[in-house]
């Protein structure tokens, strides 16, 4: 940053102003408006405005600086990455979870779990089933595979989801999805 003064006729006037690059060509931006010469002058009790613009606009440039550190990550050619070790995490669904939720389809699969007497957690197969053909649509097997590179982790297995099915099946014929309320 520096100090631009610029002078009319009756007045002079002292600018705070940062240069930036755009596409090879300087650009100039006003960063703070510092006011009048005469007025500065009147508050600083005769210190010289000019002078005390510098010092001002080289304590902004030292605070710029101490906010533009570099972070260095140090990275190891030589460290090996497990293989099997998930770093990363799909978080597409969290929209659709909101939905299904206010659709009340949660209360729908616990009492079927509770009548049941599941052992698996059948709200979180249903779920993560419609999440999962919302998002990507595709076979149970992928969509099971797709749930594991969600942020909350599935509660069953491979065999839960197929054994579900067909229960869910029948339970929405016969309910023809009765609780469900769009709010």
């Amino acid at each position: 940053m520096r100090l631009k003064i610029v002078e009319s006729k009756n007045v002079k006037l002292l600018y705070v102003v940062k240069s930036y690059y755009v596409d090879g060509k300087e650009k100039s931006k006003t960063v703070e408006k510092l006011g009048r010469y005469s007025d500065l002058k009147e508050k600083l009790k005769g210190e010289d405005p000019i002078e005390w613009a510098k010092k001002y606009i080289e304590e902004l440039n030292v605070k710029e600086k101490e906010e533009k550190l570099d972070v260095l990550v140090k990275c190891s050619p030589s460290k090996i990455i497990d293989k099997n070790n998930q770093r990363s995490f799909n978080g597409g669904y969290l929209f659709l979870q909101k939905i299904y939720y206010q659709l009340g389809l949660h209360k729908l699969c616990n009492e079927i779990s509770y009548k049941y007497k599941f052992t698996f957690d059948l709200n979180s197969i249903l779920s993560r089933l419609i999440y999962g053909r919302v998002i990507f649509p595709s076979s149970k097997l992928a969509t099971y595979e797709l749930s594991k590179r969600f942020i909350e982790q599935p509660k069953f297995d491979l065999q839960h989801i197929y054994r579900s099915l067909s229960l869910l099946q029948k339970k929405m014929i016969l309910f023809s999805l009765p609780y469900i309320k769009i709010v």
